[in-house]
């Protein structure tokens, strides 16, 4: 029976790195899941927030004079789940 030491470090070396990269696609996947619920969360609380402000105002006014206020938490939010879906695609989308 021959050795084959140079092949078999190769086979190992192959089956470390793939196990890397499927640890990074798993982080892409988390990485997109959950970019994906803060944009989700994000946009129920606005339109939550929007539809308490169109009851309150909405007497008297027509619907081009009511202006959505711009929160902070709104605009961090949208920053940081799209950040995280474009991020976790990207990332996946380099480790095929």
């Amino acid at each position: 029976m021959g050795h084959f030491p140079l092949s078999r470090k190769r086979a190992i070396l192959q089956g470390e790195v793939m196990d890397s990269l499927v640890a990074e696609q798993v982080w892409a996947v988390v990485m997109f899941v959950l970019g994906s619920f803060i944009l989700n969360t994000c946009s129920k609380w606005e339109r939550a927030d929007q539809a308490v402000l169109k009851e309150s105002k909405s007497y008297g006014r027509r619907k081009s004079d009511i202006v959505k206020p711009r929160t902070l938490r709104g605009t961090l939010m949208t920053l940081l789940g799209a950040g995280l879906c474009l991020g976790g695609m990207i990332l996946f989308l380099l480790h095929i």
